[in-house]
């Protein structure tokens, strides 16, 4: 079992991890500390009676759990619909271990080209930032939002943009030549952080992959 009595647990975003969530609920003898980078699991943890410490004061987890879009065969991951992959990226640099919990079919070699990579920006850089972008050759949108007229905003007030390439087999240098450029807060690539994925098919049998080490890389 992961969780053990007394662990400092960070609950990420998704309904994997409001299911969860759910199990923790019923299991108050473990004494668990649990933040959350996302305000939408911290609601649904308060609505059926799970405590939650304030994420801006943690500085150490056990144990981080997240959802993802995308995991690649070496569990690099795109967590980009949520667009709140700034915290999230902070929970899992604090945890002992990162681990992913999603459907087995978003496990593939190479990251899906349908999830983009996403950008969150200073509004103050856009054109800088879409003139690289272009010059890149990925194709980009600013997100806007479903319910009113304008952009989408992270917590902090920033923007998020949409990157798009035919594939992803190059994304370890187009995120790394991104996230150099000035008023890029955060991208939703997550490389090297995963160190356990619970992937589960349409049968509900679980899979478990555990990410391999190159120490020769080290």
């Amino acid at each position: 079992m992961l969780i053990k009595p007394n662990m400092s647990i960070s609950l990420g975003g998704g309904s994997n991890v409001a299911k969860l969530a759910a199990e923790l609920a019923k299991h108050k003898n473990l004494h668990l500390t649990i933040c959350t980078p996302s305000e939408v699991t911290q609601n649904y943890c308060e609505s059926i009676g799970i405590p939650i410490t304030d994420f801006n004061q943690a500085s150490h987890f056990d144990i981080a759990f997240d959802g993802c879009d995308s995991l690649d065969s070496n569990l690099n991951a795109l967590k980009s619909n949520g667009g709140i992959h700034l915290s999230e990226k902070v929970s899992a640099e604090l945890a002992d271990e990162y681990v992913i919990l999603a459907p087995l079919q978003r496990v593939t070699k190479i990251l899906s080209p349908d999830i983009p990579l996403t950008l969150e920006i200073d509004e103050k850089v856009i054109g800088p930032i879409q003139k690289q972008l272009n010059e890149l050759k990925l194709r980009s949108k600013i997100r806007m939002s479903n319910d009113i007229a304008g952009y989408v905003r992270t917590a902090s007030g920033n923007l998020l943009i949409d990157c798009y390439a035919d594939n992803w087999g190059n994304i370890s240098f187009l995120n790394d030549s991104l996230a150099k450029l000035n008023g890029v807060i955060a991208t939703s690539f997550f490389e090297n952080l995963v160190t356990l994925a619970l992937t589960f098919d349409t049968d509900g049998k679980i899979h478990k992959f555990e990410r391999k080490i190159d120490y020769d890389k080290i």
